[in-house]
């Protein structure tokens, strides 16, 4: 619980050395100038009380922007503005919770929080207790997770008015989503992203 000034006057005033020069009444000027630092140490108190229970990212506010930092929010240079207190709040407090996988559901997810849609598809090479109606993967697929997702702009097909240099599939890659999701991913697998066109 958090000391009060006169409790801590109190204590600062039992302190004095005992003699003439050191007066212990209230009304005095040393026992005035003592009430102006037990004001600071009330107020030091109060706020080392509010830090314990900073402790908790979910009810932080003093420390909320520190708990951000920590947990890598916002995501991929995402806008905090106009987020409320308690939706930053909870946001953290979702990242404390939040157990990594690698698993579909979770990538699914991840993205529809964020506001993406995608599909996920792990194609696993074949093994002889598989069905023999099963597609050959190659091996490498195993270290692969694909994920489709809409194209930002239009895919439109290189023609032979362009450049050759340029490539022979043109559309827009979604490098916010593909940094979302590729902060996910573990160090043995490789993110790939497929772009396709929504059907009008």
């Amino acid at each position: 619980m958090a000391m009060t000034q006169e409790q801590y006057l109190d204590a600062a005033v039992k302190l004095l050395p005992v003699g003439l020069a050191w007066k212990r009444a209230l009304n005095s000027h040393l026992t005035k100038v003592l009430a102006v630092r037990c004001d600071q140490l009330v107020e030091v108190n109060n706020k080392a009380h509010q830090l314990i229970k900073e402790r908790m990212p979910g009810k932080a506010t003093l420390l909320l922007e520190e708990w951000e930092g920590f947990f890598g929010l916002p995501e991929c240079g995402r806008k905090i503005t106009g987020k409320t207190l308690e939706q930053r709040q909870q946001q953290v407090q979702e990242k404390e919770n939040e157990v990594g996988s690698n698993c579909k559901l979770f990538l699914e997810e991840i993205a529809q929080k964020a506001g993406f849609k995608v599909r996920v598809l792990n194609h696993y090479p074949h093994h002889c207790l598989r069905d023999c109606t099963y597609p050959l993967y190659e091996q490498e697929n195993h270290w692969r997770i694909f994920i489709y997702s809409p194209a930002v702009s239009i895919i439109r097909q290189a023609t032979c008015l362009d450049d050759v240099l340029k490539n022979l599939v043109l559309f827009e890659r979604n490098k916010e989503l593909e940094c979302l999701l590729k902060r996910y991913a573990y160090a043995h697998l490789e993110f790939v992203f497929i772009y396709e066109e929504e059907a009008q």
